[in-house]
């Protein structure tokens, strides 16, 4: 697993586009700290805060679904993967190491990119507190991690880089673009007394609205969600939201990561 790790990063840090994410995340935030310029601080959810979380909503998934699909669809495409089978590598193992090199290598790039960011912000006299960024910060880790994994499932499942491409397209439209479209038209269909729960369901299958509305919650925003997530946002905002939070990101590994060994075990067979 180790060693798969340090070569999925070396992969990584070799490619041009890796220093492209620097690039566009320096540019992305710190036009969005400098906006708040005039204020006196940022603390909590305004509407600058909506902004930045949109904006990573839009951009981050889409481009660790890409990332992570093509990471696995590359190595199947040009016959690496039947050449790997040959060696004596757990099908865990790999796909650990996948998501512990394709998560490093991601997150240190990001990491540097928004210290930049923030020191820019903070040059030109914007006054952030540290726990609003800590929170940007660890909201746009955690999308790092949840669709990596989704990417990595999707490569273990598709053929080609094209296939890969198209459907990590297809679920960042599903997941992010329309998700709320698509659920009202759901929730019209069905009887009212079940709405509530499908609602709730759907929260959980869905690990970018999962994350929003948890870290909504933290800054005592939850109200805007409605009477039907009171529930969910007292359960969030007390002492075991943390916990919860954990425990859902370990079943989401266990699970995904469960999903792709089935898939690369029907291949190797």
């Amino acid at each position: 697993m180790k060693t798969i790790l340090i070569s999925e990063w070396k992969t990584m840090t070799r490619q041009r586009s890796y220093y492209t994410f620097f690039i566009l995340w320096v540019l992305v935030f710190s036009l969005l700290f400098l906006l708040e310029k005039t204020n006196s601080g940022i603390s909590g959810f305004t509407n600058i805060t909506g902004t930045i979380l949109n904006i990573i909503l839009y951009l981050l998934p889409l481009f660790m679904l890409i990332t992570g699909s093509f990471s696995i669809a590359n190595e199947m495409e040009n016959g690496q993967w039947q050449l790997l089978s040959t060696y004596p590598v757990s099908l865990l193992s790999y796909l650990l190491g996948k998501c512990g090199g394709l998560f490093t290598a991601q997150t240190v790039i990001f990491t540097l990119s928004f210290g930049c960011s923030m020191g820019i912000g903070l040059i030109a006299g914007n006054a952030m507190t540290l726990g609003w960024l800590l929170k940007i910060y660890l909201f746009s880790i955690l999308l790092i991690y949840t669709f990596i994994i989704f990417g990595l499932l999707i490569g273990t499942w598709v053929k080609t880089r094209w296939q890969a491409f198209t459907i990590s397209v297809a679920m960042w439209f599903f997941l992010i673009m329309i998700w709320p479209t698509a659920l009202i038209t759901f929730l019209g269909l069905v009887p009212y007394p079940v709405i509530e729960p499908i609602m709730k369901m759907a929260m959980m299958l869905n690990p970018a609205e999962f994350l929003r509305i948890f870290f909504i919650v933290q800054w005592d925003s939850g109200s805007v969600f409605g009477q039907s997530y009171d529930s969910i946002v007292t359960l969030f905002h007390a002492g075991a939201g943390w916990l919860i939070l954990s425990a859902y990101l370990a079943i989401y590994l266990v699970a995904f990561i469960s999903l792709a060994l089935l898939c690369l075990q029907r291949r190797r067979q």
